[in-house]
Parts: structure tokens; C-alpha cells; sequence
């Protein structure tokens, strides 16, 4: 999985504000995040989703990763200009591969990953990797935690991985190349639910 090249991440984090926006939008009106959530973002960019989702829900922790190292960069410039003083204690910005992960078992409820997990391939088309990516996530995932992701590639193979891992589709918006999702983990309380 290779850094994007300067032209890439130009196009890239040109439009990454409007897509976290609608991503983010759709999360507010439609996923039950729980109160106080730890939540770990794969693919931050330029640190978009993170801001709007630390300002707008308030999670306990929200740890947003990128595997291009320039990227997290740039999320931390973009961090310091809304934050001159300190950012949010609730917000780290770190580079991460979604390959391998170093956080613990069981360390999230919540993971989120707009339009990133087709970049676990060596290349956007090849999706022999992002089994290991999903792997990934359901392993840092508590039980009953939610995958939250955007995808415009390998849409039906992902949820197919998903729920012949127990996972279960809560929602789910289709586009005419892009699909938004909610995945809960097998396991756990469902809000609303007695514990």
C-alpha cells in the first residue's frame, strides 16, 4: 500500500471536505453512535471527517490514522488552524497501516472508513488484501462496535466478507457508484437494548 504521489493527494484532498461532509451528515442522521465512543478513522486525510465528528459528537476518544504520512501532516496543519491553542483531548492524529494495526483487541467502538478500504490493495482494482484490512477491524472492534464506511469500489464482495463474519448490515445508502454502510459486530449490547 504506497503513499499517494503529489498529484494524487492534490485531487484526492480537493474534494475530501464535501465527501466527509455528506459521510459525516449521514452518520449524524442515521447511525446510533453510542455516547462517549472510542472511535478509530482509517484514511483521515486531511483530518476532514475528524473534525466534524469530534465537534458534532463529542466522542471520548477518536484516533484518526492515515497511512501516508504527509497526509497526517496535513490533518495536523488543518487541526492546529481551527485549534491555534490545543486541539480536543479527545482527538490524535496518527500514521497507521490498515494492514496491521497496533492497537489492541477489542480497543474501539467504532471504525470508520470513508472511501478508504479499496486502498488496502496494491492497486484500487485488487481486492486480495482487503480481507486482511477487514480482518483488521474486526479484530480492534468491541463486541457489538460498528464498522461505518463509504465505498465506490468492491461494494457487494465487502458486505459479503462482513456477514459471513457475523457481522450484521444496519444500514446501508447506495449511490450510483458509492455505498455508505453500518456494520455492527457480532456481540455485545445494541443501543436500546438491556444490557
Amino acid at each position: 500500500m504506497p503513499e499517494m504521489n503529489f498529484v494524487s493527494r492534490f485531487f484526492v484532498n480537493r474534494s475530501a471536505s464535501r465527501r466527509a461532509a455528506r459521510f459525516y451528515r449521514w452518520i449524524h442522521e442515521e447511525v446510533p453512535i453510542p455516547a462517549n465512543a472510542h472511535c478509530l478513522e482509517i484514511g483521515c486525510g486531511a483530518g476532514s471527517l475528524a473534525l466534524q465528528f469530534v465537534e458534532g459528537f463529542r466522542p471520548a476518544q477518536y484516533l484518526a490514522t492515515d497511512f501516508d504520512s504527509h497526509q497526517v501532516d496535513e490533518a495536523r496543519r488543518r487541526v492546529a488552524a481551527r485549534y491555534p491553542s490545543s486541539p480536543p483531548p479527545a482527538l490524535e492524529l496518527r500514521q497507521a497501516d490498515m494492514l496491521h494495526l497496533s492497537f489492541g483487541a477489542s480497543s474501539f467502538d467504532v471504525v470508520l472508513a470513508n472511501v478508504a478500504i479499496h486502498h488496502a490493495g496494491p492497486s484500487h482494482h485488487d481486492f486480495s488484501r482487503i480481507p486482511d484490512a477487514l480482518a483488521e477491524f474486526e479484530r480492534v472492534l468491541r463486541p457489538g462496535g460498528l464498522l461505518v464506511y463509504g465505498e465506490i469500489l468492491h461494494r457487494e464482495p465487502i458486505r459479503a466478507w462482513l456477514t459471513t463474519h457475523g457481522f450484521t448490515i444496519e444500514r446501508i445508502r447506495r449511490g450510483w457508484r458509492h455505498e455508505t454502510v453500518a456494520a455492527r459486530k457480532a456481540g455485545g449490547a445494541t443501543p436500546g437494548s438491556p444490557s
